[in-house]
């Protein structure tokens, strides 16, 4: 390096010479709206502040990447560069035969281009893991990968100034992987926890052992549920500043209940608030998800305080390629930007899930920043689409109650070619748009409708189907699903917000008012229970449990009239047994030597002569596993007939059948009796 140049730099270091101009070549005009910083509540804090609403100088702007700059990262400049990925799911589908792979083959595809790119940093917006205690094998391979890519002798010119033992708090380790003397690492990680890998058991997570081990620096985390202090982790290049907060995976209700109660507290450096750049990390539900909470079981944009410049939003796995502007009030400029990357594999087979897989390369300059996707080129072809089935084609072998409809040429199912068809067409786009790098075998998702004519026929069979294409897709048996468009049912509807579809009940609440209406009228009609307070659930419920169980009493022991022609032999009740599936007058005379056992007539084994079984006995005539014994005598076994209403009526005036041998036994027999008393078990 030429001695001119580096007393440049060092005139530059100290702003005594022109600043850099690097951003201003690598950024292009700017297509989006700027914001302000905003302004949000004080601390007593000793070691923040919180700042007024800044002046327009410091607007954030959002704006177009030159693709002609090459990365540098072996010059000092004022550009910090972060790759931003989140919902790695590395282990997910492990055990499934042909995507097993398919999460870690990606993940190193993010680190491949992170080395490629020569970013200052790495940020990953939890869920790296998909399971909470992921596999042995999982946890090898990850950690294969951060030692392949993190640990190499590349220099870092990421400052690191905030206090690490705050930052890393359940660490015993108080600073930063990269200032570690004993680990020389190359690419720093940050990350936060998701839903998928979060807490559990004494409070820890699969992404501690990473931290730890000095592969990733875990931040974010938060073991109280009452009252949350949110510390940012302080970064410094040049004279850019970057204050990274972050929130590993909550509850969304208590989430937002925290946040209107104002238990979450920001804090903000001391001096010269307004010139670092405020990045949020979270790893929450943003679109609605429960129409019959409350909270909606997300996170209202709004609660989210306005000082921040951009919120990189985790466990949405829908791609939004472009910063999306949420202004906070009327005035030109009061709002942030929201980045969503969405995931990086398919954990489910949706429309939202099928749309490209990026990651995104973040330049942050000062007060402004730049974004652009990085499409990933190994994630495995999915094609989603719909089939509606509503007409018979005419022509076709009319449908009856034990077929479907069919071809008359081949004796085919017709809805079966239609839908053959539809998947063999969706192969072929899948085909069609494979990159080389992405596996061979597509995802395929076909949701067939059957409405209309087919409504009323049996429909086909999902799996049968889906195990015709085992060797050309990935996922053969779960590729079709089979839904019947019935209008009695609730029909469900995907809600568009802000372009995230959600999935939600249509005539909710019209549905909940309506059950509403049933209790409270069920409620009115009935009398006030003998309790002294409502609070005495106890008492309530043993009150209701009394009177089911005399309800059912009173409704078991109630006579029933015999039929015209019958007459009751007996002074007892009479009453009727249902019809068993086989009638039990055809298996006695199928198999006259089978013991059958009656809940109302007295019933012995048959006395056959006895075989050899398998418990204690002597040789000759007694039945082995009856203690030796000599099986005796039965009582008179009780006649069974059938009338012609399809009831079974016991009657005990014939004579008993001859003896027979008992059947071979298996340990101690023992005789099989039954008597008249009624089952009284009701609960």
């Amino acid at each position: 390096m030429s001695f001119f140049r580096l007393l440049t730099r060092f005139l530059t270091f100290f702003g005594m010479c022109g600043s850099d101009d690097s951003f201003e070549d690598f950024v292009a005009d700017s297509q989006m709206p700027t914001s302000s910083v905003r302004r949000t509540r004080e601390t007593e804090e000793s070691e923040v502040a919180c700042s007024q609403r800044p002046d327009a100088a410091h607007d954030t702007m959002v704006e177009d990447l030159d693709d002609d700059v090459k990365p540098v990262r072996d010059e000092v400049d004022d550009v910090i560069k972060i790759l931003v990925a989140t919902d790695i799911h590395c282990g997910y589908g492990e055990n499934k035969p042909n995507i097993h792979m398919d999460a870690v083959n990606t993940f190193e595809e993010v680190l491949q281009i992170a080395t490629e790119q020569k970013v200052d940093m790495v940020l990953l917006g939890g869920d790296l893991y998909h399971e909470n205690n992921p596999s042995r094998e999982c946890q090898h391979r990850v950690t294969q990968l951060l030692r392949k890519y993190c640990l190499n002798e590349n220099p870092i010119s990421l400052e690191f100034l905030s206090d690490a033992s705050v930052n890393f708090n359940q660490s015993v380790f108080d600073h930063v992987n990269y200032y570690d003397q004993n680990l020389n690492v190359g690419l720093p990680i940050f990350t936060i926890h998701g839903n998928h890998d979060d807490l559990s058991g004494k409070g820890l997570t699969a992404l501690d052992l990473l931290h730890e081990a000095g592969l990733v620096n875990l931040f974010g985390k938060h073991e109280s549920i009452q009252e949350f202090l949110i510390s940012p982790i302080l970064l410094r290049k040049g004279e850019t500043r970057l204050a990274l907060y972050g929130l590993g995976s909550q509850r969304d209700d208590r989430l937002v209940r925290a946040f209107k109660d104002e238990n979450i507290t920001f804090l903000r450096p001391n001096a010269g608030a307004e010139d670092w750049f405020n990045l949020f990390v979270l790893h929450q539900n943003r679109p609605r998800r429960a129409m019959h909470r409350s909270t909606g079981n997300y996170l209202p944009e709004s609660l989210i305080p306005q000082f921040f410049d951009l919120l990189v939003w985790g466990h949405e796995h829908e791609c939004k390629p472009d910063p999306q502007y949420v202004a906070a009030s009327e005035a030109v400029g009061d709002g942030f930007y929201i980045l969503q990357p969405g995931s990086t594999v398919a954990t489910s087979l949706t429309p939202e899930e099928a749309l490209q897989k990026n990651v995104f390369l973040i330049k942050i300059k000062g007060r402004k920043f730049a974004s652009k996707p990085i499409p990933l080129q190994t994630v495995r072809p999915m094609i989603c689409d719909e089939l509606l089935l509503d007409k018979i084609p005419p022509g076709c072998r009319p449908a009856t109650k034990l077929d479907r409809p069919r071809n008359n040429l081949d004796g085919r199912y017709i809805d079966e070619m239609a839908i053959e068809a539809k998947l063999n067409e969706m192969i072929s786009r899948a085909k069609a748009k494979r990159g080389p790098r992405q596996p061979e075998l597509p995802l395929i998702r076909l949701k067939v409708i059957y409405d209309g004519e087919w409504l009323n026929i049996t429909p086909a069979n999902a799996k049968r189907i889906g195990l015709r294409y085992e060797n050309t897709v990935a996922n053969a048996v779960d590729m079709v699903t089979i839904k019947k468009n019935v209008s009695t049912l609730d029909q469900y509807s995907e809600i568009e917000e802000g372009g995230t579809a959600a999935s939600a009940n249509r005539n909710f609440d019209n549905c909940l008012l309506a059950q509403i209406g049933v209790v409270r009228n069920t409620l009115k009609k009935m009398p006030l229970p003998p309790i002294e307070s409502l609070s005495d659930m106890e008492s309530f419920r043993d009150l209701i449990e009394k009177d089911l169980f005399e309800l059912k009493k009173a409704d078991c022991e109630r006579p029933v009239t015999a039929p015209e022609g019958e007459e009751d032999d007996d002074d007892e009740r009479q009453f009727y047994m249902p019809q068993r599936p086989q009638r039990f007058d055809e298996q006695e005379e199928e198999d006259d030597d089978e013991p059958m056992n009656s809940d109302d007539e007295p019933v012995s084994t048959s006395s056959a002569k006895p075989t050899r079984g398998r418990g204690r006995g002597s040789r000759g005539g007694g039945t082995r596993g009856t203690r030796g014994k000599t099986a005796k005598a039965a009582p008179p076994r009780a006649q069974i007939d059938s009338d012609d209403d399809g009831f079974v009526v016991l009657d005990d005036s014939d004579s008993p059948p001859p003896p027979t041998r008992a059947t071979r036994g298996r340990g101690r027999a023992k005789p099989t009796t039954t008597t008249r008393k009624r089952d009284m078990s009701f609960f």
